[in-house]
């Protein structure tokens, strides 16, 4: 019985550990020319990075996209090196945020972003993280 009580004992810290759940989002509204994907992000105790990515093909001289974030209701800022709007770039394009995501318990964060498109044909969005 005490080999059973301890082996217990040993095996709890190994299952009491649950690793922060994946991001999740869904399109919430969408148009010809837009769409409002709505994602929630678990929290953590450390800061996690991520980057929404948005795809396109077709694009050519006239093409115009741009992407707008929120996050918890308030502007977000994407990193140096983040691509939110183009014009008039050829062939298959993209935009992108890298943003971090503050640690905290508790709630999750809600990411809005709102994809907008002309003259190219949007193929899908991403949310990637650690």
């Amino acid at each position: 019985m005490r080999h059973v009580v301890l082996y217990l004992f040993l095996l709890f810290p190994l299952t009491g550990y649950a690793a922060p759940s994946d991001p999740t989002c869904a399109v919430e509204a969408e148009t010809y020319n837009s769409k409002e994907v709505l994602c929630a992000i678990p929290q953590t105790a450390e800061p996690r990075s991520y980057e929404f990515t948005a795809r396109f093909s077709g694009g050519h001289d006239d093409t115009r996209a741009s992407i707008k974030t929120t996050l918890d209701a308030k502007p977000l800022a994407c990193e140096d090196g983040s691509k939110k709007e183009l014009f008039g770039e050829d062939g298959d394009v993209s935009l992108l945020c890298r943003f971090v995501v503050s640690g905290m318990s508790g709630n999750q964060s809600q990411l809005r972003v709102t994809i907008r498109w002309s003259h190219a044909e949007y193929t899908d969005f991403r949310l990637a993280g650690p």
